[in-house]
């Protein structure tokens, strides 16, 4: 599957797949709570309302650019 089949999926179908890719990360931001998965070549964030916790949207991509708010959670231990 690539994003643009992902993005043309409706809800359900986009929720399943997500439940079969590689939970990376999450953030929070003032409205959300968003999680970061990995399908097959590309990425998918999925936005959850911070006060009702329901999935309000799907972001599916293959930049790597819109990984890097997930990278101020990474530490490395040296």
């Amino acid at each position: 599957m690539s994003s643009d089949e992902f993005n043309k999926l409706g809800y359900h179908k986009k929720t399943e797949a997500v439940l079969t890719g590689t939970f990376l990360a999450d953030r929070l931001t003032d409205h959300f709570y968003v999680k970061l998965y990995n399908l097959d070549n590309f990425y998918i964030e999925v936005f959850f309302d911070d006060r009702s916790h329901l999935i309000v949207k799907f972001r599916a991509f293959e930049h790597t650019l819109f990984v890097l708010p997930y990278l101020e959670e990474v530490k490395i231990a040296v």
